[in-house]
């Protein structure tokens, strides 16, 4: 029987080894990130409006606060899923869409974010209560967003919460896929935005501004 010498082996263990190295393939998929953005279509309104609207960053419930998508597969089993995300936070995705909004309608003269060191006539909170897609019936998938908004008014003597509400949007999805399931959440952001604005308008801002 041939004896093989040290070198030779530790040889031939290296060419495995890297011959192994090489021949290895991922069994995992690549992670993927989406963004809510909404489409404006429309130019931006003139500015007849009066004030300052903050916008404070929007509070997403701790259920739905993480960058992983949701799911939810029966009345009490939810998933997350670690593959598909938000690039950001979706509180930090939501607070600058409903700032984009507000600030192309023109109710205001000004609408800022919450570092803005312009003093605020006015202050839009926002809550994300719901932020899911509902995979309960696979046949039917939806995107799931409910959102409430407090608007206080900082200035005497109107201080104090001038219009509060809630809003959900369920829309149904087309196919079991992220994309599918981002474009929902966009139809249905987009949905609530609009009914906020007419909403606000509604109020008369001017009379009660000082």
């Amino acid at each position: 029987m041939t004896t093989l010498t040290k070198p030779y082996l530790s040889t031939v263990l290296v060419f495995v080894l890297f011959s192994g190295c090489v021949s290895i393939e991922k069994d995992y998929p690549d992670k993927r990130y989406f963004v809510l953005d909404l489409a404006r279509n429309t130019p931006a309104q003139s500015r007849n409006g009066s004030g300052v609207l903050q916008i404070a960053s929007a509070a997403v419930s701790p259920r739905y606060a993480d960058r992983n998508f949701i799911y939810r597969r029966s009345d009490t089993r939810f998933e997350s899923d670690f593959y598909n995300q938000f690039l950001v936070a979706p509180a930090a995705l939501i607070t600058e869409e409903v700032r984009r909004e507000l600030a192309s309608v023109g109710i205001f003269q000004f609408v800022v974010g919450s570092a803005s060191p312009l003093r605020p006539t006015h202050t839009l909170e926002t809550r994300v209560n719901i932020l899911y897609g509902d995979f309960r019936d696979l046949a039917a998938p939806q995107a799931v967003i409910e959102m409430e908004f407090f608007l206080t008014q900082a200035t005497f003597p109107n201080s104090g919460i001038v219009f509060h509400k809630a809003y959900q949007r369920i829309v149904p999805v087309q196919e079991r896929t992220p994309e599918a399931l981002v474009r929902g959440w966009n139809q249905a952001l987009e949905a609530i935005l609009r009914s906020l604005v007419t909403d606000i308008k509604a109020i008369n801002l001017q009379a009660k501004s000082p």
